[in-house]
């Protein structure tokens, strides 16, 4: 269970303690009550939002590797174009789309490929 959902949890639990109250007609303690869920529903918001405005952001880690390193390659068609560790890099013209070295151990074709994604 995430943090977000036991905060929700906690807040409908209280809400049904609030509902108890009014049939109860103990203002004084809904009140109370009232204040409390509206001040923790408040903080779940600004976390919430906060979470996502971070998310906007390009990815600062980098992907991982392919799942099957070696392709066809694009010059001689045979399936030796090999993806080269430590070559991962940001994209120039695209902020958070990644591409990587592949180097053909056949006919020595290199090139820079896009990362498919996450």
């Amino acid at each position: 269970m995430t943090e977000l959902e036991t905060r929700l949890k906690h807040i409908r639990d209280r809400l049904a303690e609030l509902e108890a109250m009014a049939r109860e007609d103990t203002t004084e303690a809904a009140h109370r009550v009232t204040a409390e869920l509206t001040r923790e529903l408040n903080q779940a918001i600004e976390d919430a939002a906060d979470r996502t405005e971070g998310t906007d952001t390009p990815a600062a880690s980098e992907p991982r590797a392919p799942r099957d390193p070696v392709e066809k390659c694009p010059r001689c068609t045979l399936r030796s174009f090999t993806f080269q560790d430590g070559t991962i890099r940001e994209r120039a013209n695209q902020p958070g789309h990644f591409e990587a070295q592949y180097h053909c151990m056949s006919c020595g074709h290199e090139a820079w490929r896009e990362l498919g994604n996450r």
